[in-house]
């Protein structure tokens, strides 16, 4: 068969062969017996990996899409309270009202290595100051004869 003489017209047969759009005359004249039966495991398995991809996609946006209900649902649920406790119509409890502090707190000291550098430069510039500070009164005094 001239389509099997290089691997470019091989893979060009073979994807024509998936597409249904080849000559079955020419695999059968190859061999009467083994060219049907090489045609048939070769289809049966391009469809079991098609189909597995097909299936894995279908299954991952799904998962996909349900997570993301749950965090609408739970997004919409936040909305609906903030926007009743807006309007009057509900008010808060106290456990309502300390888990909202804490959350608060939580956000706000969530991650303090993230400020850290900020922090030691501040530190490093009130220290120069001191020393600055230090150093000119030491100069007046020196001055001053003290």
């Amino acid at each position: 068969m001239y389509e099997c003489s290089n691997l470019i017209s091989t893979a060009q047969m073979l994807f024509e062969m998936t597409l249904m759009k080849f000559d079955a005359h020419e695999l059968i004249e190859a061999d009467a017996n083994l060219g049907p039966i090489c045609f048939a495991i070769f289809i049966i398995l391009v469809v079991f990996v098609c189909l597995s991809m097909f299936i894995s996609i279908i299954n991952d946006n799904f998962h996909q899409a349900k997570e993301k209900n749950i965090e609408n649902q739970v997004m919409w649920s936040l909305m609906m309270k903030r926007f009743l406790r807006w309007l009057g119509l509900k008010k808060s409890s106290r456990a309502e009202i300390y888990a909202e502090n804490d959350a608060r707190m939580r956000l706000k000291y969530l991650d303090p290595i993230e400020d850290f550098p900020e922090k030691i430069d501040q530190l490093l510039i009130a220290l120069n100051k001191i020393y600055i500070n230090q150093s000119n009164e030491l100069k007046q005094l020196r001055k001053a004869g003290i």
